[in-house]
């Protein structure tokens, strides 16, 4: 019901927003030219007189705007800013500025950009200022229109349990969108847990109160069991008839975790249950960032996993890359590749050592293991030999950020519930990587895969990412 009329406000929002950009690059060039003719004296010492055309700086944002874009729906994260204040809104700003900042002074540095640094600044600030303005314009429109009686939705709640008590509350907090609950009616013999004053009578009095008068613009109905579907099949038929929206607390099922959706295949409608991220957009988004990091990546370590080739085949007897099937999304099978880090045929020798296994659970970890060679041992500990890992993300079989992709005989001994692990991409680093890895036991490290799987987000991934640079660079936990 709020979806619906939420995402009427999200979407202009978005609109909004990503024309801004365009609009605070016009202002941002404006300024800076404006600066420098009227104030040339003052600023000559920190601005250069020479100033690209503006055609060129559109040039330059259109190429860039699709990361400007993505990186704003994934911070703004539009389809649950109904839940957020004002405060947590201008963070998500701030957060939006600094990541799109480092990016475009990046790629400025990068491929060498003849932009403007006071432009790019400018642009920022000024874009920050057009965001928050657009909020702030939103919750004034939303404050005059909704509270408005007229324009109120009435919500009468068909349930008096604790279940009802907790929707109307619910609706309660949604005051600014135009919901108001008008009342309750019981079910069956259930528990009251709504006070007198709100209870308008029992649910076969329905018809009589909508026939005297039309209380209530919209209804929901709310169900202890399936069973309860026959009884409230005249009611919602009553209702249609009267032309009143009518929904159906679609709560009956017991789950503890899955998010339920209602989905469409043709007009069949599918109650779909899902512990998994379900943000088509954010996957979508998510391909293209690592596509994007993974070229920049294969770029900059070149020359370092030529040289780690080198070593690798200078030193010891056998291949340079060390390929091993791996479970992947839902248990697919996939060929992982690393640098070989062992001596030759290591996988034999497994059994001769197995007994001095430092993890607990069905993965094998040690710190001096003897099959470990002397340029693998420094490989290990600053994760270099995951790099050509950035083959498999590029193939779309891992993703720069997941649980990390384990050995077939590992998920044999898995719980039912650390197969859940499975239902996303692995990933090269994640939150066991920038936690101590092998310095934590199983038990938790599972809990941390299933953490970041509930909690994924766009955010998460770049948060993430960043942690991953000083947890590498330390060592921390590398065996």
């Amino acid at each position: 019901m709020l979806y619906h009329r939420y995402q009427t406000y999200s979407k202009s929002l978005m609109i909004v927003d990503t024309i801004s950009g365009f609009l605070a690059l016009n202002l941002a060039y404006n300024i800076r030219y404006y600066l420098v003719r009227f104030f040339s004296h003052e600023f000559s010492l920190f601005f250069n007189s020479e100033l690209l055309p503006l055609s060129e700086y559109f040039l330059y944002f259109f190429v860039l705007s699709p990361f400007w874009f993505i990186f704003l729906v994934f911070t703004q994260r539009y389809s649950d800013l109904i839940r957020h204040s004002l405060q947590q809104q201008i963070l998500r700003v701030v957060q939006f500025l600094l990541i799109i900042g480092i990016l475009m002074g990046f790629l400025t540095f990068v491929f060498k950009l003849e932009i403007s640094r006071p432009v790019l600044f400018i642009l920022l600030s000024v874009s920050g200022v057009m965001l928050v303005t657009n909020r702030l314009f939103l919750y004034w429109i939303l404050r005059r229109r909704n509270t408005n009686e007229h324009n109120q939705v009435r919500v009468l709640i068909v349930g008096a349990d604790s279940r009802a008590r907790q929707i109307g509350k619910l609706l309660e907090s949604y005051t600014m969108w135009g919901y108001r609950v008008v009342g309750y009616l019981r079910m069956n013999q259930e528990d009251i847990s709504i006070p007198d004053s709100m209870i308008l009578g029992s649910a076969r009095h329905l018809p009589q109160l909508l026939k005297e008068e039309l209380i209530a613009d919209e209804i929901i109905f709310l169900t202890s069991h399936s069973g309860d579907l026959v009884e409230l099949e005249d009611l919602i038929i009553y209702c249609e008839d009267l032309g009143i929206r009518t929904r159906l607390a679609a709560d009956f099922f017991p789950t503890s975790i899955s998010r339920v959706s209602l989905e469409f295949l043709e007009n069949l409608p599918l109650l779909t249950f899902s512990t998994v991220p379900d943000h088509t957009l954010g996957i979508m988004g998510k391909r293209i960032v690592d596509l994007v990091l993974v070229g920049v990546s294969i770029v900059v370590f070149f020359p370092l996993m030529v040289l780690t080739a080198i070593l690798i085949k200078g030193t010891t007897p056998g291949p340079v890359l060390y390929r091993q099937i791996r479970c992947g999304l839902y248990g697919r099978k996939f060929k992982l590749i690393k640098f070989r880090t062992m001596v030759d045929g290591a996988e034999n020798k497994l059994q001769e050592v197995i007994h001095l296994n430092e993890m607990d659970g069905p993965v094998f970890k040690m710190r001096n293991d003897p099959r470990v060679t002397g340029v693998g041992q420094y490989l290990r500990k600053f994760s270099i030999d995951e790099l050509p890992q950035l083959w498999n993300v590029l193939k779309g079989e891992m993703s720069l950020v997941g649980p990390r992709a384990p050995l077939l005989d590992e998920v044999q001994h898995y719980t039912i519930k650390q197969r859940r692990r499975l239902s996303v991409k692995p990933g090269i680093t994640c939150l066991w990587q920038i936690s101590g890895r092998s310095d934590i036991d199983f038990q938790r490290w599972m809990e941390l895969d299933l953490e970041y799987i509930d909690n994924w987000s766009f955010w998460l991934d770049i948060q993430i990412i960043v942690k991953t640079i000083p947890a590498v660079l330390m060592g921390r936990g590398a065996r």
